[in-house]
């Protein structure tokens, strides 16, 4: 790949990217180091990855480097927490709609949450995301079956029943 070609591509991908570390979770800044991660393995290894697979090259690498931070985030906090222990608050009686679903995709575990975000809002197909994420065809549908699933009860749960709407 040449540096012309990269750079075109990276217009091409980033914005993709971004949207999908987005949807993951984790802060802005956090998914925007974890983009910029991504693009620089991506121009480090340009001599092995094929330009076919480029984009899913920098999806995966921005997913893993996410997880990476998110995980150490979770550590810290655990560790604040048990130093420092919080008072209770009171949690909202009811979510408005975009309120809940986000509260429900935070429920799901990283790879259901990363399978949704990319067959149900990016539209890839379940052999895109298998290679992004380094699964097997099958265990896609399985965990996006779970995470609909779990999705579902979620939102039953902080009172959306899909009947009344």
């Amino acid at each position: 790949m040449t540096a012309k070609e990269y750079n075109t591509d990276v217009r091409l991908w980033a914005d993709d990217a971004m949207r999908f570390a987005l949807r993951c979770g984790g802060s802005r800044n956090d998914c925007e180091d974890a983009v910029q991660e991504a693009l620089a393995a991506l121009w480090n290894h340009r001599d092995e990855v094929p330009r076919e697979k480029g984009k899913g090259y920098v999806l995966s690498a921005a997913y893993r480097s996410l997880m990476m931070t998110m995980r150490h985030g979770r550590v810290v906090q655990m560790h604040a927490a048990t130093a420092m222990p919080e008072t209770e608050e009171a949690p909202d009686e009811r979510f408005d709609l975009r309120e809940a679903i986000e509260h429900a995709l935070q429920t799901l575990p990283e790879v259901q949450r990363a399978i949704l975000q990319l067959r149900d809002v990016e539209g890839y197909s379940y052999q895109e995301i298998a290679s992004t994420l380094s699964l097997s065809d099958q265990q896609v549908q399985v965990y996006l079956f779970r995470a609909r699933v779990k999705m579902r009860k979620q939102l039953i749960q902080m009172g959306y029943d899909n009947q009344d709407r």
